[in-house]
């Protein structure tokens, strides 16, 4: 698995390698997440978790890429993401842009009654991101996200506000 996460890392890395202009931010993100947590009888429990997390990225006109750290009492991520710009021309202006992305990561639950407590994902992610200053951008966005095994956690979703500061 941490081959597929490589490739996804490399694959999405050469977005940037052209003669375009690269913006670098770091930033802070608050998510809302619930999991679908399938138990023995094939009931399923919802765990929901508030992550306060930690993000780097790059940005060009088009095109967004960034890795995520976060974490609530019970649950870590790590997730690395690219997201495609959307509709610039529609909305005429550069303060609102919304966009489309791809993720993928790891999840691991403290939580004694898993016996698989980490798990890889893979999803999409949709949002707008709106620029308050030259150098700072708030991001609201919703996730959606499958897990390759899905013996105890099926899918991960929820919605995530981040401020990220360009530097």
């Amino acid at each position: 698995m941490s081959r597929v996460i490589v490739l996804f890392l490399l694959a999405f890395s050469t977005l940037f390698s052209q003669d375009v202009e690269e913006f670098p931010f770091i930033g802070v993100t608050v998510s809302f997440d619930s999991a679908d947590i399938l138990n023995t009888s094939n009931d399923v429990n919802t765990l929901n978790a508030t992550n306060i997390g930690i993000r780097y990225g790059q940005q060009t006109v088009d095109w967004r890429s960034m890795i995520t750290y976060s974490r609530s009492g019970d649950q870590k991520s790590f997730t690395a993401e690219v997201d495609k710009i959307l509709l610039d021309e529609l909305f005429g202006t550069s303060i609102l842009r919304p966009y489309l992305g791809l993720a993928l990561g790891i999840v691991k639950f403290d939580d004694q009654d898993l016996v698989d407590d980490t798990n890889y994902f893979y999803g999409l992610n949709a949002g707008l991101i709106i620029y308050a200053t030259d150098n700072v951008d708030a991001d609201i966005s919703y996730h959606y996200y499958e897990t390759f095994d899905d013996t105890e956690i099926a899918n991960l979703q929820g919605a995530t506000l981040s401020v990220h500061y360009f530097y």
